[in-house]
Parts: structure tokens; sequence; C-alpha cells
């Protein structure tokens, strides 16, 4: 296809993001956080995309939505000084209007423009709708894959390094290394992806995350995860409780499937 290639837009997308974070001196280091979050997510989307075969005009879109999935985070944290959705707005559509406001996508084909809006405004929804036409299917499970294996580790970082829990990266959860929320491990127990509306202690983050596996689309990104030892992290610090330890066998037994 022609239009500006990956490497015109990952310019295009800095130029965008590098704006709030120079305007706004004092949450500089939550944009910039985004910033190399965006830029992760692009190689995994990548890797992925390289590593299942993608075909080559699905392979760029998969790196183009990757690149602007979470263009909405920087109107979003300027506005409401949260990455919440829950005590903002959807993050995925004010990425969409971001994207069509600011010309992110300008020079693009129509085709290109319609997938790529298509897998940001999915690529955070609970889940996919049951018939998505190609490409879209195979971009937006791609992203959400993505996304998914990068926003792992850094809530990790955050959980088992920071004195003290930044609340716009940790989602103002309680600091409790024993307690969870029951709903939110029955969900899990039951094969149910956890919401965010559920969480209440840092405990609830990492079963939320590790419930994410259920969601994980391709081969290569459940191999990916399994690299990274990211459910053994997950899981360290968790409570040694009986019901813990089952679901950890659950989910290691489903990671094999692939």
């Amino acid at each position: 296809m022609t239009g500006p290639d990956i490497e015109a837009l990952r310019e295009r997308f800095l130029a965008y993001a590098e704006a709030f974070a120079t305007r706004e001196p004092g949450q500089e280091a939550h944009y910039r956080l985004k910033i190399e979050h965006s830029l992760r997510v692009l190689g995994l989307a990548q890797e992925i995309a390289r590593q299942e075969r993608l075909a080559p005009d699905t392979a760029e879109l998969t790196a183009m939505a990757a690149l602007f999935h979470d263009t909405g985070r920087f109107p979003q944290l300027r506005q409401y000084r949260t990455f919440s959705d829950q005590l903002s707005e959807n993050h995925a559509r004010l990425g969409v209007r971001a994207l069509l406001e600011n010309g992110l996508l300008e020079g693009l084909v129509p085709v290109q423009r319609r997938v790529i809006l298509g897998a940001v405004f999915l690529h955070n929804a609970r889940s996919l709708p049951e018939r998505l036409p190609e490409p879209l299917s195979a971009v937006t499970r791609a992203v959400r894959d993505a996304d998914k294996l990068d926003i792992i580790p850094l809530l990790l970082e955050h959980l088992e390094n920071a004195p003290v829990l930044d609340p716009v990266v940790c989602l103002g959860v309680t600091r409790d290394p024993v307690r969870y929320s029951p709903a939110l491990l029955e969900d899990l127990e039951q094969g149910r992806l956890a919401s965010y509306s559920q969480i209440r202690y840092e405990n609830d983050l990492r079963l939320l995350a590790a419930g994410w596996t259920y969601d994980l689309n391709y081969p290569a990104s459940r191999r990916i995860f399994i690299r990274q030892g990211l459910l053994e992290r997950l899981f360290r610090t968790l409570p040694p409780e009986e019901r813990l330890l089952r679901l950890r066998l659950r989910i290691e037994a489903d990671l094999q499937k692939s």
C-alpha cells in the first residue's frame, strides 16, 4: 500500500505525544510512560506478526494500529489526571477522536484508516464481537495481545519496586499484601476475564493481569508470556492459598495448549 510508512508514522506520533509532555512538566513522567509503552507495544506487535506469518499488508496495519493504540491516553491525562477509564472516559474512544482531529492518519488510504481506527476503538474492549471482518480481526487481536504483554511487566515493575504506589499508574489501588477481591477471583476461577471495576487492592491488579492470559489470541503471544516468566512474577507475592494455587495451575495448563 502507498502512503506514509511505519517510520514516518512513528515520527508523527512522537511529535503529537511529546507536545503533551513538554507543555505539562508536572505530568511529564506519566506522558513519557505512555510514549515508551506505545513504542514497546509496536515492537511486540511486529514480533507477533512475524512469528504468526501475517500477510505483509496485515502486518503493516498491525504495526500502525499498535503504534497509535493509546493515542487517547494523552488527552485523558491532560483533562482528567488519571489513566482510569472508570473515572474519566474510555481512552479508546478518545484515541479515535484524537487520531481524526490531529490528522495522524493523513495520507493513508481509506481501508488502512478504517482498520486502524477499528483496532484502536476495540483494543481495550473486555471482549470482541464474534464476527469481525479481516484484516480487522487479525490486527485487533495482535494489538490486544501486544498491549497486555507490555502492560503486565510495567505494572509489576511498579508493584514490586515502588515504595509508594503511583495512583495514576496503579489506578489508586490500596497497598495490602494479603487482601484481594473475592468476586474478581471467582470470575477468574470460572474462566471469565475480570473487570477494572472490581479492583480495590494491589493483588487485584496481579490477578486481573493473570486473567488476561485467557484472552491471548495468538500462540506467539503465549510463548512470549511464558518466555518473560510473567506468571511466576504475578503469583510470587500473592497469599499462599489453595484457591490461588489452583488458579495458577489452571492458567499454566491453558498456556501450554498453544
